[in-house]
């Protein structure tokens, strides 16, 4: 891993979230937006609301807990922008996408097994 790597990333996450800044309809959720995305992509040991502000500077929650809770927004929007946007750079035209969220480990790992 190179430092020029680190930038090249850094640039690129910003042009997305730049591109994405059409959802919102003022420029505030547009900052927080950029640095909500920072911090899920941050190493981190907890990545709730506190940690991701603490991360970006905030004094408190709120501002994340407004993007998520109060500011205005289209979901279906931003689904389909970074749909096309992964599709244009990750995609290949012979491969396929299987998404499979069944897993779920029976019995819970903390269960004691019971006898009928």
């Amino acid at each position: 891993m190179t430092a020029e790597l680190i930038a090249e990333w850094h640039d690129e996450l910003a042009r997305l979230t730049g591109s994405l800044g059409n959802l919102f309809n003022r420029p505030e959720p547009r900052v927080v937006f950029a640095q909500f995305i920072e911090g899920l992509l941050a190493e981190l040991p907890k990545k709730n609301g506190w940690t991701l502000s603490e991360r970006a500077g905030h004094a408190t929650g709120d501002r994340m807990r407004w993007l998520l809770n109060g500011s205005v927004w289209d979901a279906d929007q931003l689904r389909d922008e970074v749909r096309d946007y992964v599709v244009e750079h990750l995609g290949d035209a012979d491969a396929s996408l299987v998404i499979d969220d069944t897993c779920t480990a029976w019995p819970p790992p903390d269960s004691t097994p019971t006898t009928p």
